[in-house]
């Protein structure tokens, strides 16, 4: 008997854009542990004759994030002699489930077979008793469907078996949850890895479900209240295989690391292995109690844990207990934060905006307490979504309520349905208002000065990233280096674009990317500049008068100070007297070697004595609150910045030179320009670039 070729495509759809076009990018950040995890359990299924003796499995992955999809060379496979062909669209969400749509009516005009499966389809199946229109519409194109996990006995080799027969099954369900205790884990594949910014990272999940109840998540009905993980001993023999291929980073994708039953024996592995002299790191899911589990913290840091992310989801009380997240303690925030810090870990929490108890204007005050008395150091911001398979969601449908009807909306970035405290648009800009609240200037160098010293360089990157992401609009999880467009994949809803259009299209896209790069890099010289000595006795004091300004801005934005202005002078009484004398003991510190910034010091020192001795004398009225604000502010804080730390003088007089160069021209008033200053002032903005850059190439 001749041998037969089944040739399986796995696939990872992406979302479309506003534009209608794939959202896609040349170099993306995080790779899919989905199709890792499918490429190698269908190669094993085949390895164990499950599918008989003369058939072979070639397996083929692509992701449609960083690749394009080529559709045509992928049905030409059917026409190979013996040779089999199925399609998978794969880890599906709701957001992706209309680009799935697509292409699976793609395949099948050309008579391929598909399957889509992913959170979306086992979301509605697990929730609803009925097929719901939009899986129908698939059932109807001849797709099949895949609820659960391929884990599960015996699914996939049922699958692949109906595929050999050309007897796909409408739709395959697993009733149960596999256990996972041995299947192995997956190896990231190297020439997919390409494709992403870093190709020495790779994702992997130890364990699957989560113990939790929160009403807005989807993984606790699609896969289960009760942990299931794989072995820790086969966890590490994919780490050490894969280290010696060049992976030393990792993204363990597990909802909820800390609950797993094997966290420590995984962690005391990891330990070895770099004590053995493998330098591996990672990053980790895991919730807000985690640091209370007794040595979750000290064995996570001995692991190279660098990074966790938290599902702190809101500081407002009444929004946790809206979304039944009650593991979350709003008060204990802080002090996790802390003990994190201290075993060198940067946290980065996932932030719900558009809960139940949100205002745009509560939104504004939420994130100044996230930044300056909780702490965190980055935040992924979200807008609330009923995904498929959730509470939420469920409860949306059977009480009638009206959601957005294009599934692609469903992104987590799009208001999807009617918000009870916001009218429409609102939501969005108080959004908008956070990422911008949170990645701007100001904050950043406050996060850079606390920030663990040993990920200041992580820091400093990711903060450079997350603002590129800001003044793009785009969501840093979900974008690359530079955007790619495939001018015949448009949404069909939308019409094709000519090709001098659309070539005008990715020009114009192109200039504004490397324009928002230049920004970037000018802008992080700045904070650069006044982050990258903390131990300096010059950097520690302006960390110290930053920390007295936020303090300064918390209290007097107090509810409880309103209209009380002999309390709130007394604060701003408290912060002068207390910063001038700092500036005095800087004056004085041998550690200061030059005598022109010390005299600089001592005068500063003599301003803001003579200031806080007019503002004493003066009656406190809401005016003079506000103007010694402003004070502290303009004339403290950052002119400290400038007579401490002369490149950052220089800096900001290039950035004010280049801001006066383009009003002028804007307004054709460029005549009268003091081009005298030019030559000089771009020797410095080199200069000053070409040590930003070496510094940050030599460490990041």
């Amino acid at each position: 008997m001749k041998q037969r070729t089944l040739q399986v495509v796995y696939i990872l759809c992406s979302t479309y854009d506003d534009e209608g076009y794939p959202l896609r990018f040349h170099r993306g950040i995080l790779p899919s542990n989905t199709l890792n995890c499918l490429r190698s359990l269908t190669l094993e299924v085949a390895g164990t004759g499950a599918l008989g003796p003369d058939i072979e499995v070639e397996v083929s992955i692509y992701d449609d994030t960083v690749q394009r999809i080529p559709v045509q060379r992928i049905a030409r496979l059917l026409r190979r002699k013996n040779a089999d062909l199925l399609v998978g669209l794969v880890g599906v969400q709701s957001n992706q489930f209309v680009r799935a749509t697509n292409l699976a009516s793609q395949f099948r005009a050309l008579g391929v077979p598909v399957v889509v499966g992913g959170f979306h389809v086992s979301g509605m199946l697990a929730m609803f008793d009925e097929v719901t229109p939009d899986l129908q519409r698939l059932l109807d194109m001849g797709v099949s469907l895949f609820q659960g996990e391929a884990e599960a006995p015996g699914a996939l080799a049922g699958l692949l078996r109906d595929a050999l027969a050309g007897e796909l099954k409408p739709i395959y369900r697993q009733a149960e949850f596999p256990v996972l205790t041995h299947a192995g884990a997956p190896e990231p594949d190297l020439e997919y890895l390409k494709h992403f910014k870093s190709s020495s990272m790779g994702t992997i999940d130890t364990s699957r479900g989560c113990p939790f109840g929160c009403s807005f998540c989807s993984v606790i009905n699609v896969q289960g209240r009760r942990l299931r993980s794989r072995s820790a001993e086969c966890i590490l023999k994919s780490i050490r295989a894969s280290y010696t291929k060049g992976i030393d980073m990792w993204f363990f994708t597990d909802d909820n690391l800390s609950r797993s039953p094997v966290w420590e024996e995984l962690f005391d592995g990891l330990a070895a292995m770099r004590e053995s002299g493998m330098d591996i790191t990672f990053m980790m899911q895991v919730d807000t109690r985690a640091y209370a589990i007794p040595g979750f913290v000290q064995k996570a840091r001995r692991a190279g844990c660098y990074m966790v992310f938290v599902g702190m989801e809101s500081v407002n009380p009444k929004n946790i207990e809206a979304m039944d997240k009650r593991q979350n303690d709003v008060d204990d925030y802080a002090h996790m934060v802390e003990v994190w810090h201290e075993a060198e870990a940067l946290v980065h929490v996932g932030y719900i905006i558009g809960l139940p108890d949100d205002t745009r204007a509560s939104v504004r005050r939420d994130i100044e307490t996230l930044m300056n008395v909780v702490k965190v150091d980055e935040a992924s911001f979200f807008m609330l979504t009923p995904a498929a398979g959730s509470a939420d969601h469920k409860h949306m449908v059977e009480k009638g309520i009206p959601m957005d009807a294009d599934l692609n909306n469903f992104d987590s970035l799009h208001e999807t349905f009617r918000h009870p405290r916001m009218a429409p648009g609102e939501w969005t800009a108080a959004y908008k208002d956070a990422w911008e609240t949170f990645y701007s200037k100001e904050n950043l160098v406050n996060v850079l000065l606390r920030a663990p010293r040993v990920r200041y360089w992580q820091m400093l990157w990711i903060g450079m990233w997350y603002r590129y992401a800001t003044l793009e609009g785009s969501h840093p999880m979900f974008t690359g280096i530079l955007k790619r467009r495939e001018r015949k994949a448009r949404r069909p809803i939308f019409p094709r674009e000519s090709i001098p259009r659309f070539l005008w299209r990715c020009v114009r896209e192109t200039f504004w990317t490397f324009r928002t790069y230049a920004q970037i890099f000018l802008e992080f010289q700045e904070i650069w500049m006044l982050t990258r000595k903390p131990d300096d006795p010059k950097w520690a004091t302006l960390a110290e008068l930053r920390t007295k300004w936020v303090r300064l801005q918390d209290r007097l934005r107090d509810s409880d100070l309103k209209g009380r202005y002999d309390v709130a002078a007394q604060e701003i009484r408290n912060t002068l007297a207390s910063s001038a004398e700092r500036l005095q003991q800087l004056s004085e510190s041998s550690r200061i070697r030059s005598r022109r910034v010390r005299k600089r010091l001592r005068k500063q020192a003599e301003e803001v004595n003579q200031y806080l001795h007019s503002f004493e004398v003066q009656r406190p009225t809401w005016r003079t609150i506000a103007d010694a604000e402003r004070y502290v502010a303009e004339s403290l804080v950052k002119r400290y910045e400038e007579l401490a730390i002369s490149y950052v003088a220089k800096r900001r007089k290039f950035n004010a030179y280049r801001r006066e160069v383009l009003g002028r021209f804007h307004s054709w008033r460029f005549l009268t320009l003091n081009v005298f200053a030019v030559p000089r002032l771009l020797v410095a903005e080199f200069l000053l670039g070409v040590r930003f850059m070496f510094s940050f190439l030599t460490h990041a």
